[in-house]
């Protein structure tokens, strides 16, 4: 299971209860959308497979199907698995608009958010044992605050949306987070259709073979100029990105390996977490740049 956090402290788990269902993706209906706005959703969905299928890291999803799922609860937010011949070739997620429309809230090859099978490891690994029925809620506000809720267990236990790795996080913190970052996905995504202008990608490399973070400062970004990383990934420069998170109780560590820079002036960063390249979000850049920090 791939790992996609790094914790800065060791933390111990207990707990007395849970169960996972299968309603862990259900807990919003396809029903709350009408007819028009699935079409209108399917229709989107399949523009940006379209236009990503273009670059050769994405060919698989020339022919591919795709299935949506909602996030939930309350969040108006969808997932759509991509599949290629069956087997699992990325993913999307989709985000409505205050005022109507979809925007494109990260998307990703390889291994994808909110898998169950991933899920049902990690509550195995961290020994998650049940009497109690529960469900497991999958909670995404943005891409840097996607995470597991498990129910029927003796405390609050959040597990990370990617990873499944335990997230040192209580309710309390996790309602304050998601009401002051709520409107930061929209606000950086990509809206409706649009055509990818510029694609750089980079060779993979482990972001901890080095560790800038702790003895350098970071390179000057802002939302409002990412002018800087942009250039250093033209360049091939390798860069890492971090970020803490919950109290920084958590730190996120990630290679950067590219971008696509789409018409509307949209960039989404290229993100990894070893050298194998196995698997890759991509994420606004100017959300990158506001929660967290890059270094050369």
């Amino acid at each position: 299971m791939k790992k996609w956090i790094r914790q800065t402290v060791i933390a111990a788990l207990v707990v007395s209860t849970f169960l996972v269902t299968a309603q862990s993706l259900q807990a919003e209906s396809m029903s709350s959308v009408t007819a028009q706005q699935e079409t209108e959703l399917q229709s989107t969905v399949r523009g940006w497979m379209d236009e990503l299928a273009k670059l050769p890291e994405f060919k698989a999803w020339i022919h591919a199907e795709f299935t949506v799922s909602p996030l939930g609860p309350g969040t108006h937010s969808w997932i759509a698995i991509v599949k290629d011949k069956g087997q699992p070739a990325g993913y999307l997620v989709i985000q409505a608009k205050e005022n109507g429309g979809f925007a494109l809230g990260e998307y990703g090859t390889g291994e994808y958010l909110f898998d169950r099978t991933t899920l049902r490891q990690s509550l195995a690994q961290l020994e998650l044992h049940s009497s109690l029925p529960g469900t497991n809620q999958a909670l995404y506000i943005h891409p840097l605050l996607a995470v597991w809720s498990v129910n029927g267990t003796a405390e609050d236990t959040y597990l990370d949306g990617m990873s499944g790795e335990w997230v040192p996080l209580q309710h309390a913190t996790w309602q304050k987070t998601a009401k002051s970052e709520e409107k930061l996905a929209t606000r950086y995504a990509l809206e409706g259709k649009s055509l990818i202008k510029r694609a750089v990608k980079s060779r993979s490399f482990d972001p901890y073979s080095e560790m800038p973070w702790l003895t350098k400062k970071p390179i000057a970004a802002s939302p409002e100029d990412t002018s800087i990383v942009l250039k250093a990934l033209s360049s091939k420069t390798p860069l890492r990105f971090t970020a803490e998170r919950y109290n920084k109780e958590m730190l996120y560590v990630w290679s950067v390996t590219g971008y696509h820079n789409w018409g509307d002036g949209n960039v989404y960063a290229a993100l990894e977490t070893d050298e194998l390249g196995s698997s890759t979000r991509y994420i606004p850049l100017k959300l990158l740049a506001e929660l967290g920090h890059f270094y050369y």
